[in-house]
């Protein structure tokens, strides 16, 4: 029904109707980032109302899944300071699920050891943080940066669940091994040709977890899509993706990028979750779905604002 609103005013009224009821009545004038934002504003207050009552262990796992979005503001603020912008500016740009005490102080920081120092080392993400010979915030530095923490923050919520058991490890052992999957995919198309990055580099940046950890030494050398193809051969789901992308896709449909596939698999991956019952992954899932979801709603919204109704349906459906 939403994607049939000719303007933001039929929007509003058709959401009035769903659970997201009348959070946009106090809004004097609409707009996608107004109805964006309140959306966010929304799933962060229910997530913290569940992070203020819940105790260990869930309280710990809770606090990572807040983890990612704390390493993503970090990175984007370190980005956005090199680049000369305004902290004010930087801070309100951050998702507010990865705030915390001191982060920013992050923009005053000149190298990497400085970051780490002055800030990382006493913060949630100090124990995501590798020291490194890279000095200086340049372009590759960064992209190490992101690379390693996010690797390590993948094999620390691993063992993390794995330490739980139960329930809650079958259905985060599939869903943390597809991430790191997707992560390994991703890195390893983001870096073909770059001579600065050798094979033992990239290797390093890999997750020691996944379905694709037998074949990271192969991948570490990969340098084009064709050679890609090959080394997945035996993982026909992911050769999969990669041959629809370079046939296109289900043609206006918008599935054509892998990237859109692989978050069409973590979307089933979370419905199974939450299909699941006594476990706590249905928090990270719930989470994952209610930022698609919000995602979702920022899209269609920007295309009825510039009039472009017919790429409506390039979402990703959850449902």
């Amino acid at each position: 029904n939403i994607g049939q609103c000719d303007s933001l005013d039929d929007m509003k009224l058709h959401l009035a109707g769903t659970d997201y009821g009348a959070f946009l009545q106090n809004e004097p004038t609409l707009s996608s980032k107004v109805i964006t934002e309140r959306a966010l504003d929304r799933m962060v207050d229910e997530f913290l109302h569940i992070r203020c009552n819940a105790d260990y262990p869930l309280a710990e796992f809770l606090d990572f899944i807040t983890y990612e979005y704390m390493i993503v503001n970090v990175l984007k603020l370190i980005s956005g300071a090199r680049s000369g912008r305004e902290t004010m500016e930087l801070m309100c740009k951050c998702h507010p699920l990865g705030l915390f005490e001191g982060i920013s102080a992050l923009t005053s920081a000149t190298s990497i050891d400085d970051m780490f120092e002055t800030v990382l080392i006493d913060s949630p993400l100090g124990k995501f943080f590798e020291r490194t010979d890279r000095k200086d915030f340049d372009e590759f530095s960064m992209e190490y940066i992101r690379s390693m923490l996010h690797k390590n923050y993948l094999e620390h919520f691993y063992d993390f669940c794995q330490k739980l058991g139960g329930t809650t490890w079958d259905v985060m052992k599939t869903i943390l091994e597809f991430e790191a999957d997707r992560f390994v995919l991703t890195l390893t198309r983001n870096t073909y040709g770059v001579k600065e990055l050798q094979k033992e580099d990239r290797r390093g940046m890999f997750p020691g977890i996944g379905r694709l950890r037998d074949v990271h030494d192969d991948l570490a050398t990969v340098d084009d899509d064709d050679a890609l193809r090959e080394k997945l051969r035996n993982f026909p789901e992911f050769l999969e993706m990669l041959e629809g992308e370079r046939l296109g896709g289900d043609g206006d449909s918008g599935m054509s990028s892998l990237e859109t596939k692989f978050m069409a698999k973590a979307v089933q991956l979370h419905k199974d979750a939450l299909s699941r019952q006594f476990h706590f992954g249905v928090f990270y899932s719930w989470v994952k779905l209610k930022e698609l979801e919000v995602n979702n709603l920022m899209w269609i919204s920007e295309c009825i604002v510039q009039n472009m109704k017919h790429r409506i349906a390039e979402y990703v459906p959850i449902y």
